[in-house]
């Protein structure tokens, strides 16, 4: 995986409804490649080659954040998140333009509450994020927004890679992950589907298990609502188990997932990902060996069908 781009794509500002920036990276990276590259009415990037059906790989691209209510009158900003995330964290945060913000939590520990360092910034709709941080250590990488970024700067991999095959593939990313998954069956409605691969990362906590840091990918056998096909698994596994590739078999039982999205839409689903767990209150940390285990096997599965 190509590090410089998973950092551009964790620096850049993207909350859940203010995507473009992030789907604008995308696509530049994407144009230039022998691949179809469009996107829809909400702001979702698809990129395909050759005819479908296609072994879709898919993936999201906002990050979650804060959007200003009001100002009082003594100059505070009153902020809701978006979505009710607790892993966002008081400290500086900014807004499209770049000012700072310093963000803080009241004591009754539930309202978020804002100063600006610029006055006359952050009027009622302005949108806000954790100020951007990118470190690489160890072996590991940690960052703001980096389980958000991950899954684009993957796929970007695998469109590299699909660039110099014949390989039929499709690729997708999609807005509105933490707005109820908003984007997600309207990026998906024109392709014929052979395979959906969706790609997350996926918190090491209490609620999820089978799965840690450094160990390799993870499937998921099962996410709340929804269960990997088994005869999907098996290929995943002998993809994996042909490239030499250790692999890990996980559950979520808590929160909404996108497999559960498309499982109520009654399109059949497989996640694919890396454990991330959350150093403080807004860094994220992913192993680096467990990216670089995923991009082979997602280039694997994007070379398991080819077409002329």
């Amino acid at each position: 995986m190509n590090k410089e781009v998973l950092q551009e794509l964790c620096r850049v500002f993207g909350p859940t409804g203010r995507e473009s920036r992030v789907a604008e990276i995308v696509r530049a990276h994407l144009e230039g490649l022998n691949l179809e590259v469009y996107a829809d009415a909400l702001g979702n990037v698809i990129a395909r080659k050759g005819d479908g059906p296609y072994p879709v790989f898919c993936t999201h691209l906002d990050q979650p954040g804060w959007v200003v209510e009001h100002r009082d009158k003594k100059g505070f900003l009153h902020l809701k998140s978006v979505p009710a995330d607790e892993k966002l964290g008081e400290g500086w945060a900014v807004d499209e333009g770049g000012n700072r913000y310093r963000v803080f939590k009241e004591s009754d520990g539930k309202s978020w509450r804002a100063e600006s360092l610029v006055d006359g910034e952050g009027e009622m709709g302005t949108f806000l994020v954790p100020k951007a941080e990118f470190e690489e250590s160890k072996g590991a990488y940690f960052a703001t927004a980096l389980a958000d970024r991950v899954g684009a700067a993957l796929l970007l991999d695998i469109a590299g890679k699909a660039n110099k095959g014949n390989q039929a593939v499709a690729l997708v990313c999609y807005t509105g992950r933490h707005l109820k998954f908003t984007g997600l069956t309207a990026a998906l409605e024109d392709l014929d589907i052979e395979r959906l691969y969706l790609i997350e990362a996926l918190p090491c906590d209490e609620g999820n298990e089978g799965y840690s840091l450094g160990e390799g990918p993870v499937i998921l056998l099962r996410t709340q609502h929804s269960v990997a096909p088994s005869l999907w698994v098996d290929e995943v596994a002998k993809i994996a188990s042909d490239i030499g590739i250790k692999f890990q078999k996980g559950l979520v039982s808590d929160g909404e997932s996108a497999a559960d999205t498309l499982a109520r839409t009654g399109i059949q689903a497989i996640t694919l990902g890396m454990g991330v767990r959350y150093s403080g209150s807004r860094i994220e940390r992913v192993e680096g060996s467990d990216c670089e285990a995923l991009s082979k096997l997602l280039q694997g599965l994007a070379k398991g069908k080819v077409r002329s």
